[in-house]
C-alpha cells in the first residue's frame, strides 16, 4: 500500500504541518514527529490535523512510541504505529488489516475522524505488546492522563524579537527627534533702500567686464540654415549662331613693306561685318614683267552678330586696314531665335520674397541656446541673407521655374548672469563708497532690462536698467548666536534690537519643536526686504 511519509521538524508549526498534509500525493499520510515536539502535544492540535486531513480526503497515521502522543492521537481517532513497519492501532477501533506487502498500512480500513463531541473525550492508547485479532479485540479501558502542555518557544521567540525591535525603533526615533531633527529658520525683514541703475554700456566679445569703463563682456550666438524661393523668369533675349566663312585678302598698295593682318580684323560689306579669327602677313608688291605683282592670303572669318541675314553670297569686303581688301566666299551657319532668360529684375524680386519669409521659431531657438545662466538681449536679434544664387544665371535661357537659394544667418547677443552681476555689484559699490555698514541685499540681476541696442562700425551698445536694494549690514553669524536655544518670544525681543532689523519671524521643524537648536549648523537665516524709500 502506497503512502506518503512526512517527517515533522522541531520548528514546524501547525500551519506548516497542515500544508504538508494537503500537498501529499498519496491518500495515506504517515506523520513522523521528532523526539522533542511541542506543537503536537495538544488535543486541539490533533483534532485540527484530523479535520484538515478529512478536508482533502487523506487518512493520517502517527508514527511514535510516545505514550502521551499516542493518547492524544487516540482522542482524535488517529491510528498510531511504533514505526513504519508495524501495524497501526486506534483505541476502540479494530486493528487494521495488513496485506503481505512491505507496506502494512491499509488505507481502505482507516476510519474517518470521530465527531467533535467524541473527539473531546480522550481515550487511552491500546497496549502495544501484542496485536489482538479483529475478532477478539476489546475496547480499551478509558484512562485519565494528564498530558503536559509544552510551551511554544518559537512563538515566544518571535514575540520577544518584535518587542525588542519595537523598543529599539522607539529609542532611535527619540534620539533623532531630540538631538538631530530639530531645525529652525529665522526670517529677518531688513530695512532697505532702492538704488536705480541706468547706463549705456558697450558689449565686448573679448576682454573683461569693467564697471568704470561701462563695458560688459557679452555672448554671441548665430545659427545658419538654407532657404529658397521659386520664381518664373520674365527676361527676353535673342539667341542663335553666327555665320562664318573664308576671305581671300589682297594688297592694293605698291609698297614693298610687308603688312600684318591680325586676328580680329574687321571686313565690311554694307551693313554686314565679319572679323578674322586668325592672323595673316602680306608681303609688299613688286613690278615685274607684265605688270604689278600683288601678294595675298586666306583667313577664316565670323559674323559680328547672330542671324541668318549674315548668310551672304560671294562678294567684296573692305578691310579696316588701309590698302587691304578681301573677297569673301559664301557665308553660312547664321541663325537666330527669341528665348526667355533670367533677368536681374527677376532675381531682385525673388530676393525680396526671401527677406519677407520669417522663421518664427528661429529667435526662440537662438534664445534657448544661451541657457538659463544668461540674460538675452532680445533687441539684438537680426537676420541676414547671404550667398543668394539662382539655379540659372542671369541672362541665361530658362525653360521653366528657377530657384533662388540663400543662407539665412540669425544672430543674437546675451550677457552671462555672472558678468552682469559683476557689473551691477561694481556699480552699486561705487555708489556706497563712504557709507558705513551698508550691504547689497538685491543686486538687480533678475530685474535687468535691455533696450536701445545699436551697432556702428562693428561696435555694439545697449541700454541697461534695473534696481538694486541696499541696507544696513546684519551679521548672520551674530543672528544665529543670539537665536540659539531661545523660544519664539525671546528671539524676537533679542534680534529686533539689532540695527536695521524691521521684523523677526521664526519657523520651527518638526512640529513638536518649540526652541531653536543650540547647534548653529541647524539654524538657517533668511532675509526679506522692506524698502524704506
Amino acid at each position: 500500500m502506497k503512502k506518503d511519509v512526512i517527517y515533522i521538524d522541531v520548528d514546524d508549526d501547525i500551519t506548516t504541518i497542515v500544508g504538508k498534509i494537503k500537498s501529499a500525493k498519496e491518500r495515506i499520510v504517515a506523520l513522523v514527529p521528532p523526539k522533542r515536539i511541542g506543537v503536537l502535544q495538544s488535543a486541539v492540535t490533533m483534532r485540527l490535523l484530523t479535520r484538515a486531513a478529512g478536508d482533502v480526503d487523506k487518512r493520517l497515521v502517527l508514527i511514535t512510541g510516545d505514550s502521551a502522543l499516542a493518547g492524544l492521537a487516540a482522542a482524535a481517532r488517529i491510528p498510531v504505529a511504533k514505526n513504519l513497519q508495524t501495524k497501526p492501532e486506534v483505541a476502540e477501533v479494530p486493528a487494521l488489516k495488513v496485506d503481505g506487502d512491505d507496506d502494512i498500512i491499509d488505507g481502505r480500513e482507516l476510519v474517518d475522524p470521530a465527531p467533535a463531541a467524541d473527539a473531546d473525550r480522550p481515550k487511552s492508547a491500546p497496549a502495544t505488546s501484542a496485536t489482538p485479532s479483529a475478532s477478539d479485540k476489546k475496547p480499551a479501558t478509558p484512562a485519565k492522563k494528564n498530558t503536559p502542555k509544552v510551551p511554544n518557544f518559537n512563538l515566544f521567540r518571535k514575540k520577544m524579537l518584535l518587542i525588542g525591535g519595537g523598543v529599539l525603533a522607539l529609542l532611535i526615533f527619540l534620539i533623532w527627534a531630540i538631538w538631530f531633527a530639530p531645525r529652525a529658520t529665522v526670517v529677518i525683514t531688513a530695512k532697505t533702500t532702492s538704488l536705480s541703475i541706468n547706463n549705456n554700456v558697450a558689449l565686448k566679445l573679448e576682454g573683461a567686464t569693467d564697471t568704470q569703463s561701462r563695458v560688459i563682456k557679452a555672448l554671441y550666438q548665430e545659427q545658419k540654415h538654407d532657404v529658397s524661393v521659386d520664381f518664373t523668369p520674365t527676361g527676353k533675349k535673342r539667341v542663335g549662331e553666327k555665320a562664318s566663312g573664308t576671305m581671300r585678302l589682297s594688297r592694293t598698295s605698291i609698297s614693298s613693306t610687308p603688312i600684318s593682318v591680325p586676328a580680329g580684323t574687321a571686313f565690311s560689306a554694307g551693313d554686314y561685318t565679319f572679323v578674322s579669327t586668325e592672323s595673316a602677313t602680306l608681303s609688299g608688291t613688286s613690278v615685274g614683267p607684265g605688270g604689278l605683282v600683288q601678294s595675298g592670303a586666306s583667313v577664316k572669318v565670323v559674323a559680328t552678330k547672330i542671324g541668318d541675314e549674315y548668310n551672304l553670297s560671294e562678294r567684296r569686303y573692305q578691310s579696316s586696314i588701309d590698302g587691304i581688301s578681301a573677297q569673301g566666299t559664301n557665308m553660312s551657319g547664321g541663325s537666330s531665335r527669341d528665348v526667355t532668360v533670367v533677368s536681374s529684375e527677376d532675381v531682385a524680386k525673388a530676393s525680396e520674397r526671401l527677406k519677407e519669409q520669417k522663421d518664427t521659431s528661429a529667435q526662440a531657438k537662438l534664445s534657448s541656446s544661451f541657457g538659463s545662466s544668461a540674460v538675452v538681449i532680445k533687441e539684438s536679434y537680426a537676420e541676414q541673407l547671404r550667398g543668394m544664387t539662382p539655379s540659372v544665371a542671369v541672362d541665361n535661357e530658362a525653360n521653366g521655374p528657377v530657384t533662388l537659394k540663400a543662407t539665412r544667418l540669425a544672430s543674437m547677443f546675451a550677457v552671462d548672469k555672472t558678468e552682469l552681476k559683476k557689473y551691477l555689484v561694481g556699480s552699486v559699490e561705487n555708489e556706497l563708497k563712504g557709507k558705513k555698514s551698508q550691504k547689497i541685499y538685491k543686486d538687480g540681476v533678475n530685474d535687468t532690462k535691455f533696450s536701445q541696442f545699436a551697432e556702428s562700425g562693428g561696435n555694439y551698445t545697449v541700454n541697461l536698467a534695473t534696481k538694486a536694494s541696499v541696507g544696513p549690514t546684519i551679521d548672520e553669524t551674530k543672528v544665529k548666536d543670539q537665536a540659539k536655544g531661545r523660544s519664539y518670544g525671546d528671539i524676537q525681543s533679542s534680534l529686533e534690537s539689532i540695527d536695521g532689523v524691521e521684523d523677526v519671524d521664526t519657523k520651527f521643524w518638526p512640529f513638536w519643536v518649540h526652541k531653536v537648536p543650540n547647534d548653529t549648523k541647524r539654524i538657517n537665516v533668511e532675509f526679506k526686504l522692506k524698502n524704506a524709500s
